[in-house]
């Protein structure tokens, strides 16, 4: 149990608990807001996005690198998504609502997947690269979708539509890559005794 419960571990669980606090500042942020309630969900984003780059950090660094740790880092990688998801397809409508029914969808299987391999063959996949620039370009497309949602901002900004517009293009071109490769490895663990 003590080896489960280390720096890792513990970043990647904070990310999880992470998504209470965005949740409810993402339902803050307003037509009528200014940049401070803007400023606090960049800072949440920010602090959100240092779990992620350090829990993997320290598990390297200190050699703690577990099981746990892999199933759990693209779980918590996929909350915070999907909170984000979720409030901008009811602020926004289909914009946004496709892309969260796709990635529900597929998340859903990936996570049963990952579920039968890890339970019946002891077999625990990573996040592939594909699946790390997505998660940048959707994280991205959702931040800035969000940052516009003030007049004061989106008014006084309009390139960020412009910006907006690439970054969730960008999304979608590396959801289809990242799933292809995904399930590329399922099926050839599946297929094969040793992966």
């Amino acid at each position: 149990m003590k080896k489960l419960i280390n720096v890792a571990n513990i970043l990647t669980f904070s990310r999880i608990v992470l998504s209470i606090p965005l949740w409810k500042i993402l339902n803050d942020i307003t037509a009528a807001s200014g940049f401070s309630v803007i400023n606090v969900f960049l800072l949440l984003c920010l602090i959100i996005a240092l779990t992620d780059v350090l829990d993997g950090f320290a598990a390297r660094y200190f050699k703690s690198v577990t099981d746990l740790g892999k199933f759990l880092d693209p779980i918590a990688d996929k909350i915070c998504a999907l909170v984000m998801i979720l409030f901008l397809s009811i602020k926004f409508g289909v914009y946004y609502y496709a892309l969260f029914v796709v990635v529900l969808v597929r998340d859903i299987i990936i996570s049963i997947v990952s579920i039968y391999f890890a339970s019946k063959r002891n077999l625990y996949f990573q996040a592939n690269i594909f699946g790390k620039w997505f998660l940048f370009f959707i994280a991205m497309c959702m931040i800035l979708s969000v940052i516009r949602i003030p007049d004061i901002i989106n008014y006084n900004y309009p390139i960020l539509g412009l910006i907006n517009a690439a970054l969730y293009l960008l999304t979608w071109i590396f959801f289809v890559l990242a799933t292809i490769n995904y399930f590329s490895k399922y099926i050839k663990a599946f297929w094969s005794i040793d992966v």
